[in-house]
Formats: C-alpha cells, structure tokens, sequence
C-alpha cells in the first residue's frame, strides 16, 4: 500500500507538472510589432500564439485578420489590452518604446538582423523564447540547405548589378546590407562594393559602372521612367531591357520568403550571363 502511495504521488506530480507545462505554452500571447517577424512566426508555425501585428503587416493571410496595434507609432492601450507575454521587434524599429514597455511591465525583445546570415540565428533565438526550441532548428537546417542551393560561387559569371530602393533620392543596397548579401549569394556582382549599407547615390556612380542589370524595389516603381534619367539611355542594363521591378517585401522584410528572392535573382542574372555567352558565340 504504501509503494502504491508513493506510485499515486509521483504520477500526480508529473501529471501537475505536464499540465503547468503545457497551459504555459497556450499562455504564451505574442504581439509582432514588425510585418518580418509576423511572417517568420506563421511560418515557423506560431501563428496561433499571435494575438496582435503592426498595421503593415500583410502577410500570410491570417496575419491581415489579427488586432492591430499601429505602425511606427503604436497604440499602447490596445497593446496592453491583448495581455501580451511578448512583444518582437527586428533591428530597433520601436527602440523608442523600449523604457515605457519595461515601465509598463511587458517583455520587449528586439532582434538584429542586418546580415543574412543572422536569419537562422534569429529563427532559433525567437522559438527558444517562445517554447518550442525545436522549431527554430528545423528552420535553420532547411535555410542553410536551401540557401546552399541557391548560392553561386563562379566568379567569372557574376553580372554587375545596381539594386535601388529608393528614387528620390536615389538609395539603392551596398554590399554590406542584407540585400547586398542577397545578391552575391545569388551570384551578382554589387556596384557599390565599397558602399554603406544603403547609401544615397548620384547617377555619375550609376553611370561610371555601367550595370548590366537594375534592381528596383520600392512602392510606385517605373521602369520607364528608370530609363529616362539623363545618360542612362547608354547603361548596358538599359540597351538590353534590364531593368526589373520587384516586390519590395521579399527584399525587405528579412524572412522565410528571402528564398524566393533568391531564386529570382539568380534566375535573373542566370539569364543575363546566358544571353551574353551567346552573343559571345555568335560573334566568333
């Protein structure tokens, strides 16, 4: 009888502790202050925790059906009425609020992510705190095979590339950026190698490079208008028709979709040097 006693304690112990366990994870109450990391926790399959994202965020789907709490200014009654647990940001975008969410209580963590490298890094660091440790190191595992798919490594086949993010003024990706790393992974060669991360540029920079390809990825892109500026008429990415416009979120927004990305960038360049070797051949 008494080993039976002992038995029942040690069962019900467990059984107490299995359930505090897990009521903690459903207790867990995320508020994604930045459209990056609300992609990254669908994706990482932590949707369900999400009780609230910025007005930017878009995507995926069920991200648009959430509460939401503001954009670069935020709504501070509505964010303490969704009780949050967390509350994620990327690279100091609400850096501002960090003294009044600590004065109010709320576990602010903000995440750096400039490089592209740092993305896995920040999957594993944002599951860990969420729980599910185990959701971050699958990401990662499959980025890091993904992206060695992706990466090409011939020198001799790296076309040369302007990616602008801006037009007035003119700011485009140097290469050390996140887009920039983007862009050598993919098999590009940046113009603005010696650049900041995104420095504003002059079309004598543009022109003294001669581009075989332009990148433009912002709201309200033109690529004729692109093409009028004064003297770009004799770019190389011009003459040849160039010039692609892209969707500005899977550049940006440092996440799971930065694979689809790279694989348009590299089919880009990709065909760039394959219209080039056969004029090479053609011309023998």
């Amino acid at each position: 009888m008494k080993h039976f006693a002992v038995l029942f304690s040690a069962i019900l112990a467990l059984t107490l502790f299995l359930t505090a366990t897990a009521n903690a994870a459903n207790d867990i109450r995320i508020i994604s202050l930045v459209p990056s990391q609300t992609e990254l926790l669908f994706h990482l399959g932590l949707g369900g925790h999400v009780v609230g994202t910025s007005d930017y965020c878009n995507y995926p789907e069920e991200a648009r059906r959430t509460t939401k709490i503001g954009a670069l200014e935020l709504n501070i009654e509505r964010i303490m009425s969704l009780r949050p647990t967390l509350l994620v940001d990327v690279n100091n975008m609400h850096k501002k609020y960090a003294l009044l969410f600590s004065q109010l209580g709320l576990n602010y963590v903000n995440f750096t992510v400039t490089r592209l490298e740092q993305l896995p890094v920040m999957a594993e660091e944002l599951s860990r705190l969420v729980g599910k440790p185990e959701k971050g190191i699958e990401f990662s595992a499959n980025w890091q095979a993904q992206t060695a798919e992706l990466t090409t490594t011939t020198a001799s086949a790296m076309p040369k590339v302007y990616f602008e993010i801006w037009d007035t003024p003119m700011q485009a990706a140097g290469q050390n950026s996140y887009i920039g790393d983007m862009i050598k992974t993919a098999g590009g060669d940046n113009i603005l190698s010696d650049m900041a991360e995104f420095p504003v540029v002059n079309s004598e920079t543009v022109l003294s490079a001669d581009p075989e390809i332009i990148i433009i990825a912002y709201p309200l892109t033109d690529k004729d208008n692109v093409s009028k500026r004064p003297g770009w008429q004799r770019l190389r990415a011009v003459k040849n028709k160039q010039i692609h416009a892209m969707d500005q979120d899977l550049f940006i927004r440092p996440g799971p979709r930065n694979l689809v990305a790279l694989q348009q960038l590299r089919d880009i360049f990709r065909k760039v040097k394959t219209n080039d070797k056969t004029k090479l051949d053609q011309g023998r």
